[in-house]
């Protein structure tokens, strides 16, 4: 009978309906863009025209639930610093009510006021926020988050999803949860909402969900009398299964509840499918609103998806399914520009009448659009395998020093996807020899970054296999920081550093160079630092760290300059940036400054800085746009009035045991500059007066540089109360970083 079943199943989707109307001619797909091209294209797209500073309701929250999705993918810098700073301008908050009374009862009718802080459309951005979480972790990130869903599961009532669309709006919220902190209460309180809504808004008959009460059959029927089931509504169902199941641990005492209703909805879906590959918006009368619908399309192309690559549905039966609606998708809903078109407004019901056009896109639809796209590139990557490739890829990193050596190293990611027989993105897990997973990170620029150890003339062994890699906190973060000036702030696990912006600058501040800030844990610290301040003054150690580092009108540490006449020419604050990689392994970021007038030209000058974990330099190349004739450039470190005697000047280095500005908290930061290919000259400059309590900069000098040349060198610090003790100390781990640039790790990919 079993077997009846699914052939008869089979049939249904093989040959599915016909659409009475048809309101479009497809497109032809674009055939040189990959579906990784087509996300970025829709997803930039979409940032390129929509703001970040919109409210937290559940519109735009969808929206970023496919932008974090596309950053799971691909690691995009760019798309994660969008999703935080629509976070941030939120202030980590969905409906900003606090009076609990309130709280109790709203959520029982649709409202977008600020009491409605249970009702689901206002907690659907908790998702994001705990991904972002996930990313950095600081605790003000989640505290409207416990808060709200601690005070609801607390409450004895589960009637608070009520309506189809909140199960994709809230499950998630709590499965999250569950996984940041174990605790099994946010399961069998998500357990106990879902079952409720499902009680109310199962027909088990056509094995699908009525958007919520008003529209059960036979209260309400289409104007042809059948039941109205309402597409989008059950693409919301059946996105939000597809992320239960993806959370929740297998062996959870109700997991065989939601994989049933996962198999069962998506049978009743495929059942439906019209022949172009959409569905319409009311799924079982197709003549109840005729033509072109996304969102509702896209979400079922997701959970069918999801599916497929999972192994919870049968590929021969499914992916004809899917095939079709990403076939639709990607020749009748994507647009030229890289919008997504024939997305149903706001709304609850298939309406009579209704038009739609490829200028119909919304905020949601582009969401849903970006979970198909990403779970499309894992199937795409399915079908690659052969024999030969696809299974795993074995990485030999060969030690041949005499030191034990601990860094990041790169490979050509491209090279790994070839072998793994995969189109691109992170579907891979890079096991060490123990077989636990260890982070890794796609950069901008193709590579695959690996965080290895070995020991002395000794070889490791790593294995790239195929699979979800699991997400891990980064150990290198930055951003720009509206909330102080337009800072822009980065660290890795040993230090954090800082560079100052334009809204500085607009205020006639001098402070040209590059800050240096110290803390004693690997623990990201800077987003609670700005977050608390100024309760809490970054400038005073609070038991992890502070600023006491002192910049003004000097090079600070490592900041570079032009030279004229032997006199440093200041930069003075960045003019645009871009972030383009951000975690969980190295930060990179690209800065233009404004034009200088030197030797008679007008130059701009460009940086581009990198940081990796576990690193206490930086990485920065510099060139100076405009330039026609050969042009010194010099980079080094600010000695201070309080300490004029710990300096050391190598051929290539200058290094500086720094006494900070608070002489109290008795320590010393030191700092450095290093260019391993050499400098004309290192020396010290002194600054006449010895104003704003700077005395000198010792410098590394490169003379003649020609125009467009670019120069790379490394700078940075560490403190006396974390990981380096002494001036001697840091002097050798200069020597150790130059001897590992000298000599890299020997690395072989098979």
């Amino acid at each position: 009978m079993k077997r009846i079943m699914i052939l008869l199943l089979a049939v249904f989707i093989i040959a599915p309906a016909t659409a009475s109307k048809r309101k479009a001619k497809p497109r032809q797909k674009e055939p040189q863009l990959t579906t990784l091209q087509i996300i970025a294209k829709v997803n930039d797209h979409y940032q390129q025209t929509v703001s970040p500073q919109v409210r937290a309701f559940w519109d735009d929250a969808a929206y970023h639930t496919g932008n974090m999705e596309a950053y799971r993918l691909t690691g995009n810098a760019r798309w994660l610093e969008y999703s935080d700073q629509w976070a941030r301008h939120n202030k980590w908050q969905g409906a900003t009510g606090n009076d609990h009374a309130r709280w109790r009862t709203a959520y029982l009718r649709y409202g977008e006021g600020r009491d409605h802080v249970l009702f689901a459309d206002w907690q659907i951005c908790f998702q994001t926020y705990l991904d972002l979480n996930a990313v950095v972790p600081a605790p003000h990130k989640v505290a409207r988050v416990r808060e709200v869903i601690d005070f609801q599961i607390a409450q004895p009532q589960h009637d608070f999803w009520w309506w189809a669309d909140a199960l994709y709006m809230g499950s998630p919220v709590f499965t999250k949860l569950y996984k940041l902190t174990k605790d099994t209460r946010y399961l069998d309180a998500m357990t106990n909402y879902f079952q409720w809504s499902d009680s109310l808004m199962w027909d088990a008959e056509a094995k699908l969900y009525f958007r919520d009460g008003k529209y059960i059959w036979p209260k309400h029927k289409t104007d042809a009398g059948r039941k109205d089931f309402w597409a989008r509504g059950n693409g919301w169902v059946l996105a939000a299964l597809a992320k239960i199941l993806q959370d929740i641990p297998s062996d959870y005492k109700y997991y065989p509840f939601f994989k049933e209703r996962f198999l069962q909805l998506a049978e009743g879906v495929a059942k439906t499918q019209l022949s172009e590959g959409y569905w319409t918006r009311s799924m079982a009368d197709p003549e109840q609103a005729p033509g072109y619908e996304t969102s509702g399309t896209a979400f079922f192309c997701y959970g069918l998806l999801w599916g497929i690559n999972t192994g919870l549905l049968d590929r021969t039966v499914y992916e004809p399914v899917a095939n079709r609606a990403w076939h639709y998708l990607t020749t009748i809903a994507l647009q030229a520009d890289g919008s997504v078109g024939y997305v149903q407004p706001i709304g609850e019901k298939a309406i009579k009448g209704q038009q739609l056009t490829g200028k119909s896109m919304t905020n949601f639809g582009t969401g849903a659009f970006l979970l198909a796209a990403c779970e499309r590139v894992r199937y795409e990557g399915s079908n690659l395998e052969t024999s030969e490739n696809g299974k795993v890829v074995t990485v030999t990193v060969h030690n041949p020093t005499d030191d034990f050596r601990q860094q990041i190293i790169e490979l050509d990611a491209q090279k790994v996807f070839q072998k793994l027989c995969i189109n691109g993105g992170r579907q891979f897990r890079v096991l060490n020899a123990f077989n636990r997973e260890i982070p890794s990170q796609l950069t901008y620029d193709g590579h695959l970054l690996l965080d290895v150890c070995v020991s002395p003339h000794n070889t490791a062994m790593l294995r790239i296999v195929r699979g979800r890699p699991v997400d891990v906190p980064a150990s290198v973060y930055g951003r720009m920081y509206p909330e102080r000036l337009d800072d822009i702030t980065w660290e890795n696990d040993l230090g954090i550093y800082r560079l100052y912006g334009p809204a500085l600058q607009r205020r006639g501040e001098r402070a040209y160079g590059n800050d240096v800030w110290v803390k004693n844990t690997p623990d990201l610290q800077s987003e609670s630092r700005y977050y608390l301040h100024p309760v809490l003054s970054f400038h005073e150690d609070h038991g992890r760290g502070l600023d006491c580092y002192k910049v003004g009108p000097s090079l600070g540490c490592g900041t570079p300059a032009l030279m004229q006449d032997n006199h440093l020419v200041f930069p003075y604050c960045y003019q645009n940036y871009e972030l383009l990689d951000n975690g969980p392994l190295r930060f990179t970021i690209s800065l233009t400054y404004g034009k200088t007038l030197h030797q008679g030209d007008s130059l701009a000058e460009h940086r581009l800085l990198s940081l990796d974990k576990g690193s206490n330099l930086n990485r920065q190349t510099v060139w100076y746009e405009g330039a026609t004739d050969a042009i010194d450039v010099a980079s080094g470190v600010v000695i201070h009035n309080e300490d004029m005697q710990h300096v050391m000047l190598g051929s290539n280095y200058v290094l500086y045991a720094d006494p900070t500005d608070n002489l109290a908290n008795n320590s010393q930061i030191f700092v450095g500059v290093l260019f391993p290919d050499g400098a004309t000259e290192t020396k010290q400059i002194e600054n006449i007066g010895h104003k704003d309590g700077i005395t000198a900069h010792a410098l590394c000098i490169q003379r003649g540089v020609q125009p467009g040349e670019r120069i790379t060198y490394y700078w940075g610090a560490s403190w006396s109360k974390y990981d380096c003790r002494t001036l001697d100390e840091w002097k050798q781990r200069m020597t150790t970083f130059q001897k590992v640039l000298q000599q890299p790790l020997e690395v072989m990919v098979q």
